[in-house]
């Protein structure tokens, strides 16, 4: 049975700063995590696609930072 988990945006698109070390093939806004290390962040794991579709409308809902998420299968 699959389970699902929410991942966002390491690095939010608009406050995107380019290293100039980065290789040219590299995008900053394209690295997703699960919890960003040393937040309070909450991990989010689910059944059903369903449940978790509707957990991640609301959580990017609610971030004022910018950062997209989307949906894995684990």
């Amino acid at each position: 049975m699959a389970k699902y988990r929410i991942v966002k945006q390491l690095f939010p698109k608009q406050n995107h700063v380019s290293s100039s070390n980065d290789p040219s093939w590299s995008t900053r806004d394209s690295a997703y995590v699960a919890k960003i290390s040393g937040s309070s962040d909450q991990l989010w794991e689910f059944d059903n696609e369903i449940s978790a579709s509707v957990k991640m409308a609301e959580l990017s809902k609610n971030d004022n930072s910018g950062r997209n998420y989307k949906l894995i299968e684990i």
